[in-house]
């Protein structure tokens, strides 16, 4: 499993300890959303499975919401690290942009964006979740707007930025609703796979169209 990268932290025992505490809560939070899910979730489950004690875990988040917001980031920093260790082999440009695709589908199997599904699926039965998260997802959405730019500009073409970003939409949101079936009903990955090549055929034609028009 790829974990988010590490926060930078004052330095100081202290502040090496409560960094070390929180990220042994953060994988256990991950573990028990994605194997337990939502309901399950619990702080006294989540301190024993860090096994750090419930104080501590209280100490930096004191409510069960308080941790699922702070899982919900990390678990995106997690999904965002996966990404982009799956396309170090690609520099900026076409392949980058194809190979996006594989990247982020390969992301959606991990732990982490099993917990994330969890986390918004809860947002319907959990009413200070549902008045608490949109804070995160609107920071989610402008961070991946701000993605679906630089995609654009790596391409030379960021005047079509519009319409990279919603066939970027369109690949994120296709693939999570694979995953969805895959992890809660159970559809087999073949399935998938079939749309997974359809999203790169997609983006092939986008990018074929981008080099003859270059010519």
């Amino acid at each position: 499993m790829v974990k988010a990268p590490k926060p930078k932290v004052p330095r100081g025992p202290n502040a090496e300890r409560r960094a070390a505490t929180r990220a042994k809560i953060m994988e256990a939070a991950v573990r028990c959303l994605a194997e337990f899910g939502y309901a399950a979730t619990s702080t006294p489950l989540v301190a024993r499975l860090a096994k750090v004690s419930r104080g501590s875990l209280l100490h930096q988040f004191p409510t069960k919401v308080d941790l699922i917001l702070g899982v919900a980031d990390y678990a995106s920093r997690a999904r965002g690290a996966a990404v982009r260790e799956n396309l170090g082999p690609y520099p900026d440009g076409p392949d980058r942009f194809l190979h996006g695709v594989d990247a982020v589908w390969a992301s959606l199997q991990e732990p982490a964006a099993i917990a994330l599904m969890e986390i918004t699926i809860a947002t319907r039965s959990d009413p200070e979740l549902a008045a608490r998260y949109p804070l995160f997802a609107d920071d989610l959405d402008a961070a991946l707007h701000r993605s679906r730019r630089r995609m654009a500009i790596n391409l030379g073409v960021p005047e079509r930025t519009a319409e990279i970003d919603v066939l970027a939409h369109l690949t994120r949101a296709a693939l999570h609703g694979l995953a969805m079936e895959s992890v809660f009903i159970g559809r087999p990955t073949s399935d998938a796979l079939k749309v997974v090549a359809l999203l790169k055929d997609m983006r092939q034609r986008l990018v074929d169209e981008l080099q003859s028009s270059e010519k």
